[in-house]
């Protein structure tokens, strides 16, 4: 999801694109449905704030997932959090700075699996957009691959829907063959140029 920024002074990040896509639903869903539960959790950072009990530490468990905002119904803080970080060029380049490690899907799909099951287990209609321009993220390691083949398969089975916003670049075109076909058909794709 973390890319450099582009050659145009105007453009936006896809990270950035993201967190706005983000702020704008978050405030269209209180108003049209506020009963929905939504969170934010970024991905490939190299910060990782998540808590969660366990023998094994945050950063072990859940390695570079930063949650924004919890997986609850938003709250006026909420929006005022995404705002703030669109908004504020200074603390967007502090929190959306790419980790330097190799960073799996399988975690990805493994924290928020967790935080399905622990935030909202009752919900019948459950739904992870996962908006990335990186169409080739575990690159010809074929174990990565069939961890997060895995993982997406277990979301799967408890009903939550994988939607991929592909992001293609100026100088590429997204291909979804190179990992996301390959790896699981439980990946639903929406495009954006």
């Amino acid at each position: 999801m973390l890319a450099p920024p582009s050659d145009n002074p105007k453009a936006d990040s896809p990270a950035m694109a993201a967190l706005k896509c983000a702020s704008h639903l978050m405030q269209q869903r209180i108003i049209s449905n506020p009963k929905d539960m939504m969170g934010v959790l970024l991905y490939g950072t190299e910060q990782t704030n998540l808590n969660d009990e366990g023998s094994r530490s945050d950063r072990d468990k859940y390695p570079h997932c930063y949650m924004l905002t919890e997986l609850d119904i938003p709250s006026a803080e909420d929006v005022q959090t995404l705002k703030n970080i669109t908004e504020n060029e200074d603390e967007a380049k502090a929190l959306l700075v790419p980790t330097t490690d190799v960073f799996r899907i399988s975690d990805l799909l493994f924290c928020a699996n967790q935080k399905f099951n622990t935030q909202a287990p009752a919900f019948d209609s459950r739904r992870l957009f996962i908006i990335t321009d990186n169409d080739n993220p575990h690159a010809g390691d074929k174990k990565a691959m069939g961890v997060s083949s895995t993982r997406a398969k277990d979301l799967y089975d408890l009903g939550v829907i994988i939607e991929l916003f592909a992001i293609s670049k100026p100088d590429q075109t997204f291909d979804r063959t190179k990992f996301y076909d390959a790896s699981c058909s439980c990946f639903v794709v929406c495009y954006l140029c």
